[in-house]
């Protein structure tokens, strides 16, 4: 009973995940969830007291979105994308062939929604192939930089700014932080 209830929740915060900046009241939030109105009211009061959705008065309706303020939300963010890309399979995949991945933008800074893109650096002397199977299965679009250790070195150089957002905002799928000297 419990776990059905933990992943119900999960669910439920899955919503705001995937939806950060849509605006949504609590019979609106039933319907979508297929869930009782008394639930999905627990749920909302849960997510507001834990600080991971903010909630706004409009005429005589409440209106609930996430908190992208929330350090910790945007921190579930990112752990929900990153374990949505390992049960894709696209993490092992890129294995085979790189020697770091590093996801950038939107998803790594956990301001992603449902129609951002997964932007990835890959640097090593592999290529990239078969991408198209994993946005059928994450439902995104993918786009792959790939770069060998020396056109990475020679980033840092020509484009300092991409340069920069990939190692301060960037997270390590695969291998360590490429800092290049």
């Amino acid at each position: 009973m419990e776990d059905s209830y933990n992943l119900l929740v999960l669910k439920a915060l899955e919503y705001f995940i995937d939806n950060p900046y849509e605006e949504v009241y609590l019979r609106e939030f039933s319907r979508k969830l297929k869930i009782s109105p008394n639930t999905a009211q627990r749920f909302l009061d849960l997510f507001l007291k834990q600080g991971l959705i903010k909630e706004e008065k409009k005429a005589n309706l409440r209106y609930f979105k996430a908190n992208l303020d929330n350090v910790v939300f945007r921190f579930i963010k990112k752990t929900y994308i990153i374990k949505k890309l390992q049960e894709s399979g696209l993490i092992d995949h890129l294995t085979k062939n790189f020697s770091n991945v590093i996801l950038f933008g939107s998803s790594s800074k956990g301001v992603d929604d449902r129609n951002s893109d997964i932007d990835l650096v890959c640097i090593g002397k592999g290529r990239v192939q078969g991408v198209d199977v994993f946005e059928e299965r994450l439902d995104k679009e993918i786009n792959v930089h790939v770069f060998s250790l020396a056109e990475w070195k020679k980033q840092k150089k020509d484009n300092r700014a991409f340069y920069q957002d990939v190692i301060s905002d960037g997270i390590n799928l695969i291998g360590e932080v490429p800092i290049v000297d």
